[in-house]
């Protein structure tokens, strides 16, 4: 396939919602009746996935290299999203929800959904000082920058464009906070547990040339369950727990396959609402106030959107050119002529 197919929304700050998906697990016997190929991983080796043109489209992260006591780091975060959990109060709709039935909550930076600006993502008192003590934990700490290494190693030109809009909003707006020091997702979720398996959906929000950071948790048996399916490739792939993956979940539709009875799963992911970066290029402001404010400055902008659409792929690096992405990157003034808008 290639990234130019992806659903993504006119001016490529979402994805397209996908309608009509049925809420329903994917167990090891539908994959195979489907004649979904089944890829094997440990969890540990990382590999990529290109589309037909050699743009790098999703990374299979696995885990730090150099870090020996990745297994003790995972185990302890696992726990940590355990106990958290009984000290969380979760509406309705964080319980049984489009992704799937387990408890969820997000923490962070958010725009979207009715909201008039940026701003926390909403949460209870309570729930608000168990969510900043977990992500104070240092097993999650890791974990999160670890994800934020990896998208700026193999996704450089994404990471670059996330940086500068962020900034902008951060100097813009005091009160919003990363979640993590060391990690440059604005946003995080939460998938608590027991059983944090995913009906097939999408995350349309997210910026959709972004990748979600997804990293699985907990103890099961990942040749029995857990794999990480990608619908529109066909194909499910181990997800062993400690394990991370980082895919365009605004766009690539993807969902679990379900674990044995008595195991569990958990995940913790790291995201960008693609309405915090389009917030920034509109002048900080929505677009209906901005076209109350500067008509002709609006529409100058949604003159622009059919092309940004258009070029928004070119954001996934290709494989033969990582490296040279990778240098511009680390210069001090880093560009990129095919990406004006970065």
């Amino acid at each position: 396939m290639s990234a130019s197919s992806l659903p993504i929304a006119r001016g490529a700050y979402v994805g397209i919602r996908q309608d009509g998906i049925e809420k329903e697990y994917w167990t090891m016997e539908k994959v195979k009746a489907e004649g979904y190929t089944i890829q094997k991983w440990d969890g540990r080796t990382k590999f990529v996935i290109l589309d037909r043109d050699g743009r790098i489209i999703a990374l299979f992260a696995g885990q730090p290299e150099e870090a020996d006591d990745w297994d003790e780091v995972t185990r302890q975060a696992s726990e940590a999203l355990s106990q958290a959990r009984t000290k969380c109060t979760f509406a309705d709709g964080r319980l049984v929800h489009a992704r799937g039935n387990y408890p969820t909550q997000g923490v962070g930076s958010s725009f979207g959904g009715g909201s008039k600006r940026p701003g926390p993502i909403k949460n209870t008192v309570r729930n608000a000082r168990v969510l900043a003590d977990l992500c104070k934990h240092p097993a999650i700490r890791r974990i999160a920058g670890f994800g934020s290494v990896m998208l700026a190693t193999y996704a450089p030109r994404v990471h670059l464009k996330m940086q500068r809009r962020l900034r902008l909003l951060y100097e813009r707006y005091p009160i919003l906070r990363l979640n993590f020091d060391n990690s440059i997702y604005p946003a995080a979720h939460f998938n608590f547990g027991p059983n944090a398996v995913c009906f097939e959906h999408t995350d349309f929000a997210n910026d959709p040339i972004n990748w979600c950071h997804v990293t699985a948790l907990g103890d099961y048996d990942p040749v029995q369950g857990g794999h990480i399916i990608l619908l529109d490739l066909r194909l499910a792939v181990e997800f062993p727990p400690g394990a991370s993956i980082l895919i365009p979940s605004g766009v690539a539709r993807h969902a679990n396959i379900t674990i044995q009875p008595g195991e569990t799963r958990q995940a913790f992911t790291q995201f960008c609402a693609g309405g915090l970066l389009r917030w920034v290029d509109a002048g900080f402001q929505s677009l209906k106030e901005f076209g109350e404010r500067d008509p002709q400055g609006r529409a100058n902008f949604d003159a622009e959107l059919d092309e940004k659409t258009r070029t928004s792929v070119r954001y996934f690096s290709r494989w033969d050119e990582l490296l040279e992405d990778l240098r511009e990157a680390a210069k001090p003034n880093p560009s990129f002529p095919d990406l004006p808008e970065l």
